[in-house]
């Protein structure tokens, strides 16, 4: 067993130009998992987010919690009519001249947001009733992607609103800036006019009802999972890329290590002949590939974690922040992904090479 192990080590020692090849290409690999996994879990996670306790009033093109929506205060006048005593109003908007450039701004009532937003500050101070105008609390992932802190300017439609505070609610709000409701109407010349309203989810109206001319009540959440599928779906395309390079490399990283021992073929059927069985053949395999394997993971999440944390801290899809998710899923995928590399690459020759006969190890057929 041990000269196995030895014969195993001087083969990688004479072949090292090979070997770290092999670790290279699953360095890359295994970091590419790693970046593309732990961004596709957190899209998943923030844009899947459906509020049950609110229903959102606004134009039945489904998009008033992003952009584009804007309705008149009859409507709220007639919510109070049908039994909602006080309608929380707001306003979303997309402010910038595309998606890929853009700033989700929402307009809120400072006297009552935190009664239908959930959230935990990161940084600053959260905006209170009384403030003065042009200030605003952003969230986390806008405040990396655009590198705004507290205390610095973010420009919104060409205006400077000061940054008090960085909030983060681990939902697509996480995107947006916050402005008071008043300062948003301002911006957009929306006069009395709002983008929606809120209504607890305990009246007459129910999600899915078509209210009134062009109205719409739907869950409080349900556009983040419209852009949230899109958003997943630009990763699904990188995973389908990703998987093409993992096999090319798993088919190449099988054929060297196979390629490697056929030219030991001869010390095999020496081995084989004086009673060294498959499972003391495995050693051989099993030592290379878990070298390569074990090497290329420490590597593949420094390569990982450089990329994430460096090169891709401003990184958005469609103009939505995205940033990695590390959780006990994320480990248990790349775990076997490990596994699995390990097994292709060293079973399928450790076979090639058990199968054939003493006689063809040793060049005598």
């Amino acid at each position: 067993m041990i000269s196995l192990v030895l014969l195993a080590i001087k083969d990688m020692k004479r072949r090292w130009g090979l070997i770290l090849v092999l670790i290279l290409l699953f360095t890359i690999v295994f970091a590419s998992f790693l970046t593309l996994f732990s961004h596709y879990r957190s899209a998943s996670r923030l844009y899947a987010n459906l509020e049950q306790d609110w229903l959102v009033v606004g134009n039945s093109d489904g998009l008033s919690e992003i952009h584009g929506s804007r309705i008149t205060p009859l409507v709220r006048d007639q919510l109070i009519a049908s039994g909602y005593e006080d309608p929380i109003p707001e306003i979303h908007q997309i402010v910038g001249t595309n998606l890929a450039n853009g700033t989700l701004m929402r307009g809120i009532r400072l006297e009552d947001y935190r009664k239908t937003n959930s959230f935990t500050m990161v940084s600053g101070v959260p905006l209170e009733a009384g403030n003065p105008s042009r200030l605003t609390m952003i969230g986390e992932t806008l405040a990396r992607t655009r590198e705004v802190g507290v205390g610095d300017d973010l420009l919104l439609r060409g205006r400077k609103f000061t940054v008090v505070g960085i909030f983060q609610t681990g939902s697509i709000q996480d995107n947006e800036a916050w402005i008071s409701l008043s300062d948003a109407q301002t911006l957009l010349n929306y006069g009395e006019d709002v983008s929606l309203y809120l209504i607890p989810d305990t009246g007459p109206l129910q999600m899915g009802d078509e209210w009134m001319e062009d109205i719409l009540i739907s869950q409080r959440g349900e556009t983040g999972s419209m852009f949230g599928s899109s958003i997943t779906a630009f990763f699904n395309y990188f995973g389908v890329l990703g998987i093409l390079l993992g096999i090319a490399t798993a088919i190449s990283m099988t054929n060297l290590l196979w390629r490697l021992a056929y030219l030991r073929r001869h010390e095999f059927g020496i081995l084989r002949s004086v009673g060294f069985g498959f499972k003391s053949l495995s050693v051989y395999f099993f030592v290379q590939s878990g070298f390569i394997v074990v090497t290329g993971i420490v590597l593949g999440i420094l390569l990982a974690v450089f990329f994430i944390f460096s090169l891709l801290k401003t990184f958005s899809a469609f103009g939505f922040g995205v940033s990695p998710n590390f959780e006990p899923l994320l480990f248990l995928g790349m775990t076997l992904l490990a596994l699995v590399f390990f097994l292709v690459s060293s079973i399928p020759p450790l076979v090639s090479i058990y199968k054939k006969s003493i006689p063809e190890l040793l060049g005598r057929n």
